[in-house]
């Protein structure tokens, strides 16, 4: 019976310490981890360098508008450089970390909206509308920023092969306000 019960002991103990070694690890903090990696949202930056190197090899002509305050000119040009042309919708990115936890996501028919809890993030809204192959056919940003200094109002649209927008309003405490907008509709017989 003796032997019985050592053997016993050492199995309880065996099977306490192999419980605490698997609670180890799946502990709340590796839980938390997986949980933030689960959550992968649309690959803007992607999709926007897709359409960059798009636009450079169908090198279409541009009715571009630019605002600045009160003043506007328009021109029929040739873009040189997409890169620069797009650079805030590819600045925008929604798997950044700063962003994991504070991404609502809603759907209604084609359009999926990205909506964002935190204000202190200078992410508001993000829309992206689907065609019925599934692929993106236009995509809209709505970006706040506000601190002590200045105030900043940031709305972007890119419409697959037709047009883009870059609207911009500034509060700056000591200067004023600045309004700022870039409308490009893009003239081409390639599709995009």
């Amino acid at each position: 019976m003796y032997w019985f019960t050592k053997n016993l002991s050492k199995k309880l103990a065996l099977a306490t310490g192999l419980a605490f070694a698997l609670h180890a690890c799946s502990s709340p903090e590796s839980e938390q981890k997986a949980d933030q990696k689960a959550e992968v949202y649309f690959d803007i930056p992607s999709f926007i360098q897709n359409e960059i190197d798009s636009l450079k090899q169908a090198n279409p002509s541009v009715n571009k508008t630019v605002t600045k305050d009160k003043e506007e000119e328009t021109k029929d040009l040739k873009i040189k450089d997409w890169d620069n042309e797009f650079s805030s919708f590819k600045s925008i990115d929604l798997n950044k970390p700063a962003y994991a936890g504070f991404i609502e996501l809603d759907t209604v028919d084609s359009v999926v909206e990205y909506n964002f809890t935190n204000p202190d993030l200078d992410l508001a809204c993000v829309r992206i509308a689907f065609d019925e192959q599934g692929k993106v056919k236009m995509l809209s940003v709505d970006k706040h920023v506000k601190n002590t200094l200045y105030q900043t109002s940031e709305f972007l649209v890119y419409e697959k092969g037709n047009f883009y927008i870059v609207e911009k309003n500034q509060k700056v405490r000591v200067m004023g306000e600045n309004y700022y907008k870039v409308q490009g509709n893009l003239k081409s017989d390639k599709a995009l």
